[in-house]
């Protein structure tokens, strides 16, 4: 297979694969047995292709790992932290209000009552939860949240 890309789409490509391969490193899922990391051998191999198609200044050897990577002036330069840290920040506030809200709707109406919901009640009845914490928190952050 020769996949071609312009200049411009294998350097999003190297971004893209950046930003999965950081995803799969809090996973074990990449890893389903020893010895086996099959996305992270493909990160490596477009990494490695970088060169080839000119744009092996973006990639360089980390030591440490002994394997290639995306060098620190690109992974700045190139918005990949900023995309990193919204997701995050993204990621962290969904989290928090829909395992508040879940808790909050088996509180409210228990595992038995839930369980005999079909699915468009469960949605229906969990909503409100939802917007009640996505309001608060939008509104005040974590400022009201308290142990």
């Amino acid at each position: 297979m020769n996949l071609e890309l312009s200049i411009e789409q294998y350097e999003a490509l190297l971004k893209l694969i950046f930003i999965g391969d950081w995803v799969m490193s809090f996973s074990e899922y990449d890893n389903p047995e020893p010895g086996e990391n099959r996305m992270s051998e493909i990160a490596q191999y477009i990494y490695g292709q970088a060169d080839t198609v000119g744009l092996g200044h973006l990639v360089t050897h980390d030591q440490n790992s002994d394997a290639l990577t995306l060098t620190r002036e690109f992974e700045e330069g190139s918005g990949i932290t900023e995309i990193l840290e919204y997701y995050e920040e993204e990621t962290f506030w969904e989290e928090l209000i829909h395992r508040l809200a879940h808790r909050d709707f088996y509180r409210h109406f228990g595992e038995t009552a839930i369980s005999e919901m079909a699915i468009e009640e469960r949605i229906e009845k969990e909503t409100p939860f939802v917007e009640k914490y996505a309001t608060e928190f939008n509104e005040n952050g974590l400022e009201n949240l308290k142990t």
